[in-house]
């Protein structure tokens, strides 16, 4: 059950960082071209926005699971 509970907060702090991740390529992008400065690099924002994506997916996914799990030790404990 350990392992169970570890993987939901490695999992929750993956979303938690991705999302984080997410916000900040969507300012990079939204602001791209404001205010005249250096240019931004949308490319590499957007294939920031996408691998960040795919890792809050995958963070997602591994609390499903883990909530699957967990609710099986509660149905054969009770």
């Amino acid at each position: 059950m350990d392992s169970t509970l570890t993987a939901l907060n490695s999992a929750a702090s993956g979303v938690q960082t991705n999302l984080r991740k997410l916000n900040q390529t969507a300012q990079e992008v939204a602001s791209a071209g404001a205010g005249g400065g250096e240019p931004t690099d949308l490319a590499a924002a957007l294939v920031d926005a996408i691998v960040a994506q795919h890792a809050l997916e995958a963070s997602a996914s591994v609390m499903r699971r883990a909530d699957e799990v967990l609710g099986s030790i509660i149905d054969t404990s009770a």
